[in-house]
């Protein structure tokens, strides 16, 4: 599985940054966003909410241990790219991405990548923000809106399905599904019967709740 062409040219400033002597002789960045992406498609698993994918990658390198800024700056732009990916393919990752790069007693060219799944809080990508009340975050992608204690946006009204509606981001559009509510789930006072992109600022209504999309 490739990278846009966007998230390749993000990579490819690693070999002339600080990180540039990191990939002297090594993996090319590019070569490596991708594999740590393929890895994560390898990785792919059911949710409540769609599919989910790993979101913690550890990179084993061979060659010489390189200094500490420059393993930084490779992991922060790794880490950036892992979640742009994640978003453009519509996968839920239940915590925010960390890429760890360590070294090991192979050939320089060597590379390896292990997954796995560390649940923590991600930063909010927008907000639901009601007429009254504080703004609700977005941390997760494919989010669960609903009444349910275990929903990832919840809300109390009594006229909100346990769960209600899913809002996600995907193919570089945010996206909106009812999950066969009781009251319905709208969008600018048009009722949802399918699938649905959203915008900055559409007012969403579930049930007698409304919200106001605030992307970030």
């Amino acid at each position: 599985m490739g990278l846009a062409r966007g998230l390749e040219r993000r990579l490819e400033r690693l070999v002339d940054g600080l990180a540039a002597h990191l990939f002297r002789g090594r993996i090319h960045p590019v070569e490596l966003g991708t594999r740590i992406v393929r890895e994560a498609d390898l990785g792919v698993f059911e949710t409540h909410a769609g599919p989910g994918a790993p979101n913690a990658f550890v990179v084993t390198l061979g060659g010489e241990i390189e200094p500490a800024e420059a393993v930084a700056e490779a992991e922060r732009e790794l880490e950036a790219v892992m979640s742009q990916a994640a978003a453009e393919r519509g996968w839920r990752l239940e915590g925010p991405v960390t890429v760890t790069i360590r070294f090991g007693d192979g050939a320089a060219s060597s590379a390896s990548v292990q997954t796995a799944v560390e649940p923590g809080p991600g930063a909010p990508w927008a907000y639901l923000e009601p007429v009254n009340g504080s703004p609700l975050e977005l941390r997760v992608n494919r989010s669960v809106i609903g009444r349910s204690s275990t929903a990832d946006v919840h809300l109390t009204s009594d006229d909100v399905s346990r769960q209600h509606a899913l809002l996600w981001r995907e193919a570089g559009a945010i996206w909106l599904a009812d999950l066969d509510s009781a009251n319905g789930t709208f969008v600018n006072d048009e009722r949802l019967t399918d699938v649905m992109d959203l915008f900055n600022g559409d007012l969403i209504t579930l049930g007698g709740t409304d919200l106001t999309l605030r992307v970030l």
